[in-house]
């Protein structure tokens, strides 16, 4: 009985420390990597030509808790992947994005959050294509915008890992030439989370 009565006294207090986190005034600042599993479907408006890319991204982020549970900030976007056009020469493709994100976080009774995510942001994309022994490269301006759902879980007391399943729509324009190119589709995204707690309310 006393070890049961401990346990619960040491998971209320665990849980305290956890939800202070997400305090009004509290600060979150993170990192993650998303892999495209090939579920992106990438179309150029030219040709009508699909292909499926793999590819991989580092994503910083800052974020400030401006009520209880919700936080916006700020985050960054660093991507690469190689991808191959039907029966063509391989190409890649780097890019590198900065925007915006929300979250709300869903107040449980484990060390299992789970949030809701918003983003969208602009950027800057620069692709190379070798095609019968001559190279190409193009330059294209990017707007994004993406919705998800995930979870952190809580290793410390302001500590978390995160895991995040975000569909993500992407526009591409050549500033010069005016091809266009649309991305869309599911991204899972893995990462972590440092909580600064600087008001703890009750």
């Amino acid at each position: 009985m006393k070890k049961i009565i401990a346990g619960l006294m040491f998971t209320i207090i665990w849980m305290g420390f956890v939800h202070a986190q997400f305090n009004t005034d509290s600060k979150m600042v993170g990192a993650s990597t998303a892999m495209d599993f090939g579920f992106f479907s990438r179309t150029d408006k030219s040709t009508d030509e699909n292909t499926k890319t793999m590819s991989f991204n580092l994503n910083p982020r800052f974020g400030y808790f401006i009520d209880n549970m919700f936080a916006a900030g700020m985050d960054m976007d660093i991507s690469t992947s190689r991808s191959k056009f039907e029966d063509n020469d391989p190409y890649s493709y780097n890019s590198y994005t900065a925007g915006f994100f929300t979250r709300y976080y869903y107040q449980t009774a484990a060390p299992v959050v789970p949030f809701g995510e918003i983003n969208g942001g602009l950027g800057r994309s620069v692709s190379k294509s070798t095609f019968m022994g001559e190279t190409t490269k193009s330059k294209h301006n990017i707007i994004y915008v993406g919705a998800g759902g995930g979870a952190a879980f809580f290793v410390a007391d302001n500590f978390a890992l995160e895991g995040l399943l975000l569909y993500e729509f992407n526009r591409q324009k050549n500033p010069e030439g005016g091809g266009k190119h649309v991305t869309h589709g599911l991204m899972m995204q893995f990462g972590f989370t440092f909580f600064f707690n600087s008001l703890i309310q009750n």
